[in-house]
């Protein structure tokens, strides 16, 4: 039966006959015609004749709509239960069901709906494509107007709400969420019910395991993509950021349990063995997250928008930008060429100013407390960057990217910033690391160092990282061999300190590639004989260096050595890139370099000089070529000097200096050659009586031959040189010295050729082991030293260059005269440190030197010279200089410590040598805590000779005692005058060792105790003293304290000693601080304005984070941090409304005070708008009582006080101005800047605060006094005078009148009335040069009223209202009027130190201004005045 039902049912679909084939369906059993549906989908191709059968039931009747509802179930449960042929098959009857739910009635559709309710509830899994039907059900009857459920009415929408609601209920595991989420992109959801589905999905994704997370994304991304794409990337963020918190808390709690456990059993390792995997798996889902969310970024652009507009915002919070996962999305969606440089740009600012803020949170304690960060840079790079081992390609291209535009912050004065150090520290770190874990980068990285090495202004940075690339993974770069050797080929035309560096940088693949090396011998070989003369010399350090780094193991014979060698390096040394380099190899090297390096001989002296200096360094690292170099040096000396008894000069100096035309050239740099020698020789016979294994055990009678003529020739050098005359050196005292003729570049040449000389013969008397004698060594030496100023001192007279008059003639009328020749020290570093030691170490031989005070400061000379010259060195230049540079600073602070203020110290030579060690223990202690900084605890420990295990801190702490004494001596010490002005420089010693301290430290607390207790207790008298310790005070106070009022004591303190700005006020006296006088209060009112300056930045910094927390609704502490802002507006606030009431001096205190007013109305300004963003974004915001209590402050302190300020400030110009005319006009063109600027800047605060008012119903304009046109002012006191000097002639002619006419005793009211009117007439006539001048502006207050009357009506009616104050005063201070000032509050005086009551004025100080009667009238007449003008 059923067969031949299924063949007819089969028969009527083809012929599409569907009223037939409906009625034979009704009339059948239903079990039949399921049987026949269940036949149907076992075989392929049943979705066509199922789409019949469905098509044939119209659902015109009840049992036509009951019979297709269950057809629909049926094929439901056979789809699911997976018995089509295949899934295409599956597919395909989904597909033909859903053409047709259309046609449905609502409550079949409702009851298909409940059925799949239903199976979800009983945990049915969600996969196959039965579930396909469920969204199309959903969106079907989400387009019926009206759909009744339980006989309820609802609409369609609110029916799909009910659906999702009852989805969202239910308990969702990790699977169920990966299959609902396609389900719900398929409804077309709208906003607020997506909203629904991401919380949910929030809430689900803090259970399941990490595997599980990265499908859930997937599936989210795709449904929010379009609407809500930022949601979803929020939810993202904040998701992996609190698991890698969570991660990096279990790991740091399991460290301290380590800490506190010895034993280690099996359940410790199996638990690091767990973490170590949740750790492996968070990775692995980031990075398949990261993936998904390129993948979709390439199609929706809106998804990257709203990532952009997300780190632009976030770029003020680092801690919420700079994490692990932020950086690899980041870094990831710039490898999409269109974002690439939004992105990185963004992070870049955000680096910087995360940078900026570390450096301002060290020094300030409030901002720490304030907003604590957490953000650590170093660690998310590192871990990002270990991260990309697993196949983050685009990641790691992104952070190449990201570390060269963080490179480009470095070099010139951007260097120098702290930002900027950080920057390109964390980028030299990051690019060798990137290149080692991701070998594939190293071809575009080294391509790219290689063209800024050669096109950049300041190469030194890329070089130093190609040297790190080049230690790290030398392979590597061998492997790219063309790129290697591209900047090698331009060696020839780059500054003579990066070509060195980047030799040096390339020794560890010279050493390993031998053709790398034969080419740079080739490139060298051609540069020896280049043009220019920056090139020879870059060519000879190269040399230089292969003779440093290839060492011998057997000394060359002198014949060779001596020999000339023009063979090719490519024929006398060959081998390839595995070849170890043996002793003959070397051997041949080293002869060929040699050979090379005598043609340096024939060079210029500059060549010469590079060769010299760098030939001691040769003898150290390869002692074996020492003699060798000793000849060959030995061997050239010999055709300079002369050395016959009956010479009285040895150097023969016609062949040092020869004249060519009209030039006089230096041939031989003999102070330099002199001194290569004798460190050469010297080094060699330390290293021979000291037996090292570096020593051969028999030496050539040659070498001893040649050492012995050495040592010979410097003591006959020695023993003519020294204590000769000018005479006999051939030097004509009388000769003339100055750079414009021959002879004079000779005569000085000459000089300079002989200091040289004797400067090296001192080097190598204290040096030579040689002297039988110390007592006869410092004889000597000081004999050569006084014939070596005979020269200098003649040299300096005679060629001194005659200034233009005025200079430097402090008003004595002559012209200042300096010296045009400067000499060079050629002591070394190490000589100079050992002859300081012993020169002060109070033994007899060292007091020798010590007596002769010319040679104590040329010893400081040279010193100074060498340490100014530190920075400018390499790294292993740097190492290798600091145990002398530890050496000088300890001797040098033990001097100064001991001699400061003794009896010896009145003498003025005495000032002068403490003064200058003063001033080079300074900048040394600046170097070691800069550039050593990470040494400095070692530093510290020798410098102050202790050995015990003390703390950075402690040590600091010691060192800044010991400056305390020095301080205390000179400040208490009445004969330490001359010294005083020098104190200076011992609080910048203190100030460098508080600065290296950990902050808020026990021991700077105690510095900043003493420092307060001095500040109050001594009175220095000396300007630049009291602002190094006011400097030092405030930095210190910052660093230890959260909130400090100790700059508003000092303010009102100043504005004691200064006065106010109005004759006759009162200001309340305070001496709580006797540093404060008249003649440092200048000085300490420009360290107040300073920090009130950087106060003000570190505010705008938090206000900058709060507004970026509001933008990308991150969670704060609200409440505490407008606490912090309040009470520091408020400490601010408080010091300025000091300053601006002040006397201020002339100068550039006005401008400083001009700018800091300025910032204040800025920041006020910046908090204003932080609640109008608030009001943007979130409904129901509320201004906190905060915000009022700092804009009523603002009012009461600032606003008022600050117009007449304005006013004092340009009085006092013009009054100068009368004097000096060019002072006037010089400070009016800064100032027509600046005040402009402060206004602007007051209207734009008010403007903020009217619309803030508006919109919070809350009437913050209350307290403010609205700004006033300046274009139009009334100057009180000038109309007093003017009607006063009215008054008294018409009192003179009142008496003349009454004098000359007897007879009539009473004047008519109409002359009365003339008199009033002529008098009314007469004032205007005699003040118009005064009020003329005002009318040119009345067309800009025209404008300036229908601008305020454009801006809003709460403006006109604030003027109307001034208007009736005005005119009520006027009336109140008429003498005609009954309310009368009453006379004895006329002259009273208001004392400064408290805010002046608000009297209804503009201004407190005018009441009794106002008071006067004529001051009414007058003002009467000016409007009246005014008023006619403008109609």
């Amino acid at each position: 039966m059923s067969v031949k039902l299924g063949k007819r049912v089969l028969q009527l679909i083809k012929s599409e006959d569907w009223q037939e084939l409906e009625q034979l369906l009704l009339n059948t059993e239903e079990d039949w015609v399921l049987e026949i549906v269940c036949q149907w989908v076992r075989r392929a191709g049943s979705s066509q004749p199922v789409g019949g059968l469905v098509t044939a039931l119209s659902c015109t009747t009840r049992e036509s709509t009951d019979l297709r509802l269950q057809v629909y179930e049926a094929v439901l449960k056979h789809v699911r239960d997976g018995v089509c042929v295949s899934e295409r098959c599956a597919g395909e009857l989904m597909g033909v069901l859903m053409v047709r739910v259309d046609t449905f009635p609502t409550a079949a559709l409702v009851s298909l709906i409940d059925h799949y309710l239903e199976l979800i509830k009983q945990g049915e899994p969600l996969q196959g494509r039965w579930v396909d039907l469920f969204a199309k059900l959903v969106t079907s009857v989400s387009c019926k107007e009206e759909v009744t459920i339980g006989g309820k009415q609802m609409g369609g929408d609110d029916y799909r709400y009910q659906v999702l609601k009852t989805l969202c209920d239910l308990n969702w595991i990790a699977e169920t969420t990966t299959c609902l989420l396609p389900i719900f992109s398929d409804m077309d959801l709208p906003k607020e019910e997506m909203e629904d589905v991401i919380f949910k999905v929030e809430q689900v994704v803090k259970e399941v395991e990490y595997q599980s997370v990265p499908p859930i994304m997937y599936q989210l991304i795709n449904l929010a993509r379009t609407k809500l794409p930022s949601r979803v990337l929020h939810l993202i963020i904040h998701y992996f950021t609190r698991q890698e918190h969570k991660l990096a808390k279990e790991k740091a709690k399991e460290k301290e349990k380590e800490k506190d456990s010895n034993d280690v059993n099996s359940m410790d390792m199996d638990s690091e063995t767990i973490d170590d995997s949740q750790q492996r798996d968070l990775t692995e889902a980031k990075g398949t997250v990261v993936l998904h969310i390129t993948h979709f970024a390439q199609y929706n652009p809106a998804l990257v928008r709203d990532y952009i507009k997300f780190i632009r915002s976030s770029t003020w919070l680092g801690e919420k930008l700079v994490t692990p996962f932020n950086l690899t999305l980041s870094l990831s969606l710039s490898s999409i060429d269109r974002y690439e440089e939004q992105i990185l740009s963004a992070l870049k600012s955000c680096l910087l100013r995360t940078f900026r803020e570390e450096e301002h949170s060290s020094n300030s304690r409030w901002l720490r407390e304030s907003w604590g960060t957490d953000c650590d840079v170093t660690t998310a790079f590192m871990t990002t960057v270990n991260n990309c081992i697993m196949g983050w390609d685009q990641v790691s291209q992104g952070l190449v990217q990201l570390a060269f535009s963080l490179l480009e912050c470095g070099g010139g004065p951007k260097g120098e910033s702290y930002a900027s150090q950080r920057a390109t520290h964390l980028a030299a770190t990051v690019l060798p690391l990137i290149v080692k874990k991701q070998p594939h980068l190293i071809s575009s990285v080294l391509s790219r160092i290689s063209n800024f090495i050669l096109s950049a202004s300041s190469p030194h940075l890329y070089v130093e990282i190609l040297g790190k690339l080049a230690k790290t993974v030398p392979l590597g770069l061998l492997e790219h061999f063309s790129i290697v050797r591209g900047p090698l080929e331009y060696l020839e035309y780059m500054a003579p300190g990066p070509a060195t560096l980047l030799l040096q940088a390339y020794n560890p693949l010279f050493r390993m590639n031998m053709s790398l090396k034969d080419t740079i011998m080739l490139i060298m070989r051609k540069m020896i004989f280049s043009k220019r003369v920056e090139s020879r010399q870059v060519a000879v350090c190269g040399f230089l260096q292969f003779l440093r780094n290839f060492r011998l193991l057997g000394t060359l014979p002198s014949s060779q050595a001596s020999m000339n060698f023009s063979s090719s390096l490519s024929t006398s040394v060959s081998a390839d890139i595995h070849t170890v380099f043996n002793s003959s190899t070397n051997e041949a090297l080293c002869l060929e370099l040699l050979g090379i390096l005598r043609r340096c001989f024939s060079q210029q002296h500059e060549v010469k000089t590079t060769f010299y200096g760098g030939l001691f360094e040769v003898c150290r690292a390869n002692p074996k070529v020492t003699v060798s170099i000793v000849e060959m040096l030995h061997h050239h000396l010999t055709t300079l000097l002369d050395l016959r008894d009956d010479i009285l000069n040895p150097v023969l100096l016609k062949n040092v200096i020869m004249v060519r035309g009209d030039n006089v050239v230096l041939v031989e740099p003999m102070g330099d050659l002199l001194s290569s020698l004798a460190a050469c020789k010297t080094h060699y016979e330390k290293t021979r009586e000291s037996g090292g294994d570096d020593v051969v055990d028999d030496d050539d009678d040659g070498d001893v031959e040649v050492l012995n003529d050495v040592c010979t020739m410097f003591d006959k050098l020695t023993e003519r040189l020294s204590g000769c005359d000018l005479e006999d050196l051939g030097i004509n005292p009388n000769g003339d010295f100055t750079s414009i003729t021959n002879a004079g570049q000779k005569n000085i040449l000459s000089c300079k050729v002989m200091v040289g000389v004797l400067e090296s013969l001192i080097e190598h008397t204290f040096i030579s082991e040689s002297q039988p004698s110390s007592e006869e060594k410092m004889q000597t030496i000081i004999a050569l030293f006084k014939s070596q100023k005979k020269i200098t001192d003649l040299v300096k007279e005679k060629s001194v260059k005659p200034g233009k008059n005025g200079e430097g003639s402090k008003g004595k009328g002559k012209g200042s005269s300096k010296s045009g020749v400067t000499f060079k020290s050629h002591l070394s570093s190490h000589v100079a440190a050992d002859i300081l030691a012993t020169s002060l170490n109070n033994s007899d031989v060292g007091s020798i030197l010590k007596r002769c005070h010319e040679f104590q400061m040329y010893l400081l000379s040279a010193i100074e010279e060498t340490v100014s010259s530190v920075k400018g060195l390499s790294r292993s230049e740097k190492e290798k200089t600091l145990p002398h540079l530890k050496t000088i600073a300890k001797v040098l602070l033990k001097e100064c410590t001991q001699n400061l203020g003794a009896e010896n110290s009145r003498d003025e030579r005495e000032v002068v040598r403490l003064r200058h060690s003063l001033h080079i223990l300074n900048s040394l202690m600046m170097i070691f805590s800069k550039i050593y900084k990470d040494k400095l605890e070692a530093i510290m420990k020798e410098i102050l000779d202790k050995t015990d295990n003390k703390t950075l801190d402690r040590l600091l702490y010691k060192f800044s005692k010991r400056c305390q004494k020095m301080l205390l001596t000179v400040v208490h010490n009445d004969e330490n005058g001359p010294l005083l002005k020098d104190a200076s420089v011992i609080v910048n010693l203190m100030t460098t060792a508080t600065q290296a301290m950990t902050p808020g430290c026990s021991e700077m607390e105690n510095v900043q105790d003493w420092i307060h207790q001095l500040c109050k207790d001594q009175d220095p008298d000396s300007s630049d003293l009291a602002k190094a310790l006011m400097t030092l005070l405030i930095k210190l106070s910052n660093q230890i304290k959260f909130n400090h009022s100790l700059t508003r004591g000092l303010a009102k303190e100043l504005h004691h000693k200064l006065g106010d700005f109005e004759q006759g006020v009162e200001v309340e006296e305070s001496n709580k601080y006797k540093i404060i006088t008249e003649n440092t209060a200048s000085a300490i009112l420009t360290c107040i304005l300073s920090h009130q300056d950087e106060t003000l930045g570190w505010i705008e910094l938090v206000l900058n984070k709060m507004k970026a927390c509001v933008s990308t609704a991150t969670e704060f502490e609200v409440n505490e941090v407008e606490k912090c802002i309040s009470v520091k507006c408020t400490h601010v606030m408080a010091s300025v409304y000091e300053v601006i009431q002040s006397a201020l001096p002339d100068g550039a205190t006005i401008d400083q005070t001009l700018r800091v007013v300025t910032k204040l109305y800025n920041t006020l300004s910046l908090y204003v708008k932080y609640y109008l963003d608030l009001f943007k974004l979130k409904n129901n915001t509320q201004i906190s009582d905060k915000l009022e209590k700092v804009v009523h402050n603002s009012a009461m302190m600032i606003s008022k006080p600050v117009y007449p300020m304005i006013t004092y400030i340009e009085s006092t110009q013009r009054q100068i101005g009368k004097k000096k005319q060019s002072t006037l006009t010089a400070r009016a063109i800064k100032e027509s800047k600046l005040i402009p600027s402060l206004i602007y800047s007051i209207e734009q605060y008010e403007k903020h605060l009217i619309t803030l008012s508006r919109k919070s119903k809350v009437n913050l304009m209350q307290a403010m006094k609205l700004s006033t046109a300046r274009d139009f002012r009334i100057n009180p006191n000038a109309l007093l005078d003017v009607l006063e000097q009215e008054n008294q002639e018409e009192e003179e002619e009142n008496n003349t009148e009454e004098t000359g006419d007897d007879n009539n005793s009473h004047v008519s009211d109409q002359d009365s009335d003339d008199n009033e009117g002529s008098r009314r007439e007469r004032a205007p006539a005699k003040s118009q040069s005064r009020v003329t001048k005002k009318h040119v502006s009345q067309r800009e207050d025209e404008d300036t009223d229908k601008q305020e009357e454009s801006a809003g009506k709460s403006q006109p009616k604030a003027k109307t209202k001034k208007r009736k104050s005005r005119g009520e005063d006027d009336n109140e201070n008429n003498p005609n009027t009954q309310n009368t000032t009453p006379p004895s509050k006329k002259g009273k005086k208001t004392p400064r130190g408290k805010l002046a009551p608000d009297d209804g004025l503009s201004h407190g100080r005018e009441k009794e201004q106002f008071g006067y009667s004529l001051l009414g009238e007058a003002i009467y007449k000016a409007e009246s005045l005014s008023l006619e003008c403008r109609e």
